[in-house]
């Protein structure tokens, strides 16, 4: 097709680009895909959804590639996945910055379908080199989609950190000999920013070295501790973000507790309508408090704890990033489930 109008046939368009021989993405960016992406755009911001899904399709066929290939060959092809890596990166930071809230679903999802093929593209055996580098989001973006407004989004951003921790846990050692030490720290900040937010009451807290608060500035989670605290005084920012207070988590947390303590009463035989209910959110002061005035007892740590469960209770309804990547964290907490 000498002339295409940005609007026929798209799908057919988008589906052979993925699949024109490239040895440089920078040299067939600008040959074909650059003029196809700015025709599309041509259509609002709801047809980068496409675009999106395009480069997906093109990484799987690279990686495709790769794995047909023999070993020490597939030097253009890594070479054309960094490259439409952090093409996409770019691009992704962008519309999350410019789209606005109303565009956000819409935008979300293909860039979290992206990152789940890459994140799970360089896994490898231990001790045998993966044929394709650890190939890493921007820490910004990884903020972006951590806050977006959806348990989901959190879920798959969760699923696809702990996907890239399970690539450097198998890769061969020492890691650093593959890897800058920029590289490796960056992402070990991003894992404990998650953990502090997540699973410690260190929400947004920055320490030199080990985490950067998720970039909330030290002014700005002041106010907002002050906030917290105005409006009672048991709340504080280090816990607003823990799996019981969480906004993206508080309901599914309180609805994984009503089963674990159902579950306790059930099977220890007491009644139903005499013991004593937590009214939530559950924290670890409130469940040892639960203990003394005759309610259920219930562990807040360890694999058969609290924190645990909801994990796994989120897990089976679908929501499983969080669970893979506190596990790939911290290792203790599988216990033998």
């Amino acid at each position: 097709m000498p002339i295409w109008n940005g609007s026929d046939n798209i799908d057919t368009i988008l589906g052979i680009l993925s699949y024109v021989p490239m040895t440089s993405f920078h040299d067939a960016s600008n040959t074909y895909i650059a003029p196809a992406e700015r025709a599309l755009a041509h259509q609002g911001i709801e047809a980068y959804a496409k675009i999106l899904d395009f480069y997906t399709a093109l990484l799987q066929h690279q990686i495709c590639l790769i794995s047909s290939q023999q070993p020490g060959s597939n030097g253009s092809a890594n070479q054309v996945i960094n490259g439409l890596s952090n093409h996409v990166a770019t691009l992704s930071i962008s519309l999350l910055l410019s789209a606005g809230p109303t565009h956000s679903n819409t935008l979300t999802s293909p860039i979290l379908s992206f990152y789940e093929l890459l994140s799970t593209s360089s896994q490898a055996p231990p001790n045998v080199l993966p044929s394709i580098p650890i190939t890493l989001p921007p820490i910004h973006l990884v903020y972006l989609l951590a806050q977006c407004p959806s348990s989901t989004t959190l879920s798959r951003i969760c699923g696809i950190l702990g996907a890239y921790k399970q690539a450097f846990d198998t890769h061969p050692k020492p890691v650093s000999r593959y890897y800058a030490e920029h590289v490796t720290s960056t992402f070990n900040i991003c894992l404990r920013d998650m953990y502090n937010t997540l699973w410690v009451s260190k929400g947004l807290i920055a320490a030199e070295g080990k985490s950067v608060g998720l970039f909330c500035a030290p002014a700005l989670r002041a106010t907002l501790h002050e906030y917290l605290r105005g409006v009672d005084r048991s709340y504080a920012v280090d816990s607003a973000f823990g799996l019981s207070n969480n906004a993206w988590t508080a309901s599914l947390s309180a609805a994984a507790w009503r089963a674990l303590e159902q579950g306790v009463v059930e099977r220890e035989g007491r009644d139903r309508e005499t013991v004593v209910h937590h009214q939530g959110p559950v924290s670890k002061a409130s469940l040892e408090q639960l203990k003394t005035r005759g309610g259920v007892s219930v562990d807040w740590d360890g694999p058969r704890g609290y924190k645990v469960h909801v994990l796994r209770w989120m897990e089976e309804r679908g929501l499983g990033g969080l669970k893979d990547l506190m596990f790939a964290i911290a290792t203790n907490l599988r216990g033998k489930a």
